[in-house]
């Protein structure tokens, strides 16, 4: 595939907001609210034809290949029983079969998205592609978890570790919140009120219309956390206090943090977003699935002795929905086609704790990748070379791994 020069479209931060300063929008305006930014700043971007955008999936625990791995390929693909739901958006992923882990086990989570323990200055996937691909936004990247602190980390900017943003509350208010202060009881689009008015009267009539689309899309996320509120003990939405996010509402979480990710996407914040659906240790429960142990439980002994593994297959195969649900949700918002997601995960059959046929896929990336197919590798390949394949689609040239062949068209 054709490489392109990422720093040709690509402006510092500091010269577009210099170019926008320019052009008569207040430096008040523009750091006062990373929405009104964010769009102003993807006036920078218009240049680039290849996938812009990257989502960093993580969901430990790996996978059984046997009751994982697709056959077939397009709307006839068979999906087995780990993966049966990624039934509806199948033909926008590309499986990865026969995939090896350098790192396999629980505690792996420093390996997952980079190729070092302790850092030494080098970026995990996420924070580089945030870099490579959105530097001049308001958010280079963002880190989101489900009850994923505690027990290692995924993001590394340099020789920091980042910890997640577990609470989708506090992640809604630092990417779309104003940065002006005012009422804890005002609603979070009020704050961007000003913002919006002032400056609709310089903008194309595109980019009206694209405004109001991100405002509608941030009122129904808004929405859904005032639901999710209304359903717990807490009277509010949470301002400068923590809220109690538990167990019980795991999968409600899950999809906030993806709904947030999409919107922060669209929204032009940032270019580069990270999930993580728990974490290595996999304590957490899902109450509402027929096995109401621990995730680690229904891995080690929680099957009741059966070889099929019927515990640990229906909680994999849960944790699958989240992916597949932010998949279709960047369908939804017609973000997909310039969107590439790496699915990751840290062994093969958990049980045994696996380094070989570990479950990894990639999706989206319009027509720089081939989707609804599943890519035999001929264990050849390991999780560094699935996120050097995906950065490939954007254009990237990741500083570690090898790029799979016959994922690139």
């Amino acid at each position: 595939m054709k490489k392109h020069n990422l720093h040709s479209y690509a402006m510092t931060r500091r010269n577009a907001l210099k170019t926008l300063l320019a052009s008569g929008f207040s430096k008040a305006l523009l750091s006062s609210s990373p929405l009104i930014s964010g769009l102003l700043l993807s006036r920078q971007a218009q240049a680039n034809t290849l996938p812009n955008k990257s989502i960093a999936i993580y969901i430990p625990g790996g996978g059984i290949h046997d009751m994982w791995a697709p056959s077939g390929s397009g709307s006839n693909m068979v999906m087995q029983a780990m993966s049966s739901s990624y039934e509806s958006v199948k033909t926008d992923c590309n499986f990865l079969l026969n995939m090896n882990h350098t790192n396999a086990g629980h505690g792996q989570m420093p390996r997952i998205l980079s190729n070092s323990w302790s850092g030494s200055g080098v970026d995990s996937y996420d924070v580089y592609m945030g870099k490579q691909l959105g530097a001049e936004l308001p958010f280079t990247y963002v880190n989101l978890g489900v009850h994923s602190n505690g027990k290692g980390y995924l993001t590394r900017d340099g020789n920091t570790q980042i910890p997640f943003e577990d609470n989708p509350f506090t992640a809604f208010k630092l990417l779309f919140g104003a940065n002006t202060g005012g009422s804890a009881k005002t609603p979070i689009l009020d704050a961007h009120a000003d913002a919006v008015n002032s400056i609709k009267n310089q903008l194309a009539g595109y980019e009206v219309e694209r405004l109001n689309e991100h405002l509608d899309a941030i009122s129904d996320t808004q929405r859904r956390l005032d639901d999710l509120v209304g359903s717990s003990s807490c009277s509010a939405a949470p301002d400068s206090s923590e809220f109690n996010l538990t167990f019980d509402t795991f999968s409600q979480q899950a999809r906030l943090q993806a709904d947030i990710a999409v919107a922060a996407l669209k929204c032009n914040i940032t270019r580069s977003v990270s999930i993580a659906f728990g974490n290595h240790q996999c304590e957490f429960r899902i109450p509402e699935l027929n096995y109401t142990g621990s995730y680690h439980q229904s891995i080690h002994g929680g099957s009741n002795g059966q070889a099929n593994y019927p515990y640990y297959t229906e909680m994999r195969n849960h944790l699958g929905s989240f992916t597949a649900y932010l998949i279709q949700k960047l369908k939804d918002e017609n973000l997909l086609n310039s969107t590439v997601v790496i699915e990751t995960t840290d062994m093969g059959h958990a049980d045994k704790h696996s380094s070989v046929d570990v479950p990894l896929m990639i999706a989206g990336g319009g027509s720089a990748m081939f989707r609804g197919v599943s890519t035999p590798t001929g264990g050849q390949y390991n999780q560094l070379d699935a996120l050097h394949t995906a950065a490939a689609v954007c254009g990237v040239n990741l500083p570690y791994g090898q790029q799979i062949p016959g994922v690139l068209t």
